[in-house]
């Protein structure tokens, strides 16, 4: 306790009425200073006996005019934790106990408590989403493209739009989901495409001009559409954002700041190599049930091993990105057993064409590639 802290109690004795008045403490050096008696008392520590009384640390002294006593509750009975007399009986033992078991639940718990969060950071994450319904998701996810979906430089009217819609709207009813998809193509040249929570699935123009084929594109749509399934966004929001700033979207409390955060953590995020195996898996399991080519998973990651600096060998596995040639030979050991497929009814040159018909630039060699998540 600090020289000018001070703590409230209770305290009994002369001047003062039997159910005891509030009072307040400070340490001065050996002094307890006591106000709020008929007169300022001060107890030395010597003078002082401690035992416990229900939920709380009784002082007791002795003095002229009679007995007087203190009721401590744990805040004051921890910062005189070092100012009581040294234990030389069973009481001051058992009163003794009592003050550490308060320093513990006042610190060491605390403290504990943290330690295990970060140790299990990832099992308590799972716990939260997993108790978030989805109807709370689909209003964080709804207010969060109301908030930034105007800040993004959308096409529209294009083939290119159609072709993911329809396309997207064949995976997304390949299964039952309890998710409403829409599918929003951007103006922006790198190769990538990324998941909001609760089905707003978001393409670069990048991706469309890079790609080979429809089913390259269909294999993207796939994976991005297991990602909202299995709430990988949704987590991650959880994870390095809070729940506060969740529930703020939940409840409708969102500002820019937060919103602006938000898109740029979904438009960057980083899954974890499990997550990434896992819409991999489940992308490959959709594209045969809405009965589309799923060679084009494979070859997309084809695309992007040559035209990123993939991390050669085992140096890869230090990646929480799984490399894309990593993610291509995972794919082809699904396609021994994949049946054969009619390719996608889509005139894919004039696709890439229809995006440069739409004002946007083409992607240059050197346009930013990126595996998308």
């Amino acid at each position: 306790m600090a020289a000018t802290d001070t703590y409230p109690a209770r305290g009994f004795g002369p001047g003062l009425p039997p159910q005891g008045a509030a009072v307040r403490l400070q340490l001065a050096g050996e002094l307890l200073q006591i106000e709020g008696w008929p007169e300022i008392v001060a107890v030395r520590s010597g003078e002082a006996a401690a035992r416990c009384q229900n939920n709380g640390l009784l002082l007791e002294w002795q003095t002229p005019q009679g007995r007087c006593g203190l009721l401590l509750e744990p805040p004051a009975a921890t910062a005189l934790a070092g100012w009581l007399p040294p234990a030389g009986s069973h009481q001051d033992a058992s009163t003794r106990r009592w003050l550490w078991m308060v320093l513990f639940l006042s610190f060491g718990l605390p403290l504990l408590l943290l330690a295990l969060f970060f140790g299990y950071r990832a099992e308590i994450v799972d716990a939260v989403v997993a108790r978030i319904p989805v109807e709370q998701e689909k209003s964080l996810g709804e207010r969060l493209w109301k908030a930034q979906g105007a800040q993004l430089k959308l096409i529209k009217g294009a083939a290119a739009n159609r072709f993911i819609e329809e396309t997207g709207a064949r995976l997304a009813q390949a299964r039952p989901t309890p998710y409403r998809y829409r599918f929003f193509l951007v103006d922006d040249a790198s190769v990538n495409a990324f998941a909001m929570p609760a089905g707003s699935i978001v393409v670069h123009r990048g991706l469309i001009e890079k790609a080979a084929s429809a089913e390259e594109v269909a294999g993207v749509l796939a994976h991005e559409i297991e990602h909202v399934e299995q709430r990988h966004a949704l987590r991650g929001l959880v994870q390095e954002l809070g729940l506060t700033v969740i529930w703020s979207g939940v409840s409708g409390d969102v500002v820019g700041g937060a919103a602006a955060e938000w898109l740029k953590g979904l438009a960057a995020m980083q899954f974890s190599r499990a997550q990434e195996a896992a819409a991999d898996a489940g992308g490959y399991e959709r594209l045969l049930a809405a009965r589309i080519d799923p060679h084009g998973m494979a070859s997309f990651f084809d695309t992007l091993s040559r035209q990123q600096n993939d991390m050669p060998g085992a140096l890869s596995l230090l990646s929480t990105h799984p490399g894309s040639a990593e993610r291509a030979a995972a794919m082809r050991t699904r396609l021994h057993t994949a049946p054969a497929l009619p390719p996608l009814a889509y005139d894919w040159p004039a696709i890439r064409a229809s995006l440069q018909k739409n004002g946007a630039a083409p992607a240059s060699d050197g346009a930013a590639i990126k595996s998308p998540g």
